[in-house]
């Protein structure tokens, strides 16, 4: 009985992934002209690309080696941290690790870090703590 629901459930993303692909299509061809035997497949595409954008992301299937503790100690330096994805020293990490297309969260489960793991170099944060601290203060004395 359950497979029931999944058949009718997987119809029902199909033809509303059909149905989008034909307006897709339609708008594409409101504003641009191609000969009438492209059609079929560019509503195919359309379709098979919607499709696949629905499909959860394949796992990687390389195993990541995962640092010893002395490795995490020595990757976190007061001005810098080094990043386990390309050895690279950085004053922060999270800029780096989204154009890697990780989150925080999921870098430290990658290499299995602890959940209080830095983002950010020691040095930099406090620098950065200060210079806020300062602003706030002239904001207070005007």
């Amino acid at each position: 009985m359950g497979s029931v629901n999944v058949n009718k459930s997987e119809d029902a993303l199909q033809q509303t992934m059909h149905t989008l692909a034909v307006r897709l299509v339609k708008a594409y061809l409101s504003n641009n002209s191609i000969p009438p035997a492209s059609v079929p497949p560019l509503l195919a595409g359309t379709h098979a690309t919607l499709l696949a954008l629905m499909k959860p992301p394949a796992a990687d299937s390389t195993p990541v080696p995962l640092p010893s503790p002395s490795e995490i100690r020595r990757s976190v330096q007061p001005d810098r941290i080094v990043s386990f994805i390309d050895g690279r020293s950085l004053k922060t990490l999270k800029r780096h690790l989204a154009a890697h297309g990780l989150t925080p969260d999921q870098y430290r489960r990658r290499y299995g870090l602890p959940p209080d793991y830095p983002m950010t170099a020691p040095a930099y944060a406090t620098q950065r703590s200060q210079i806020a601290k300062g602003v706030r203060l002239e904001r207070e004395s005007s």
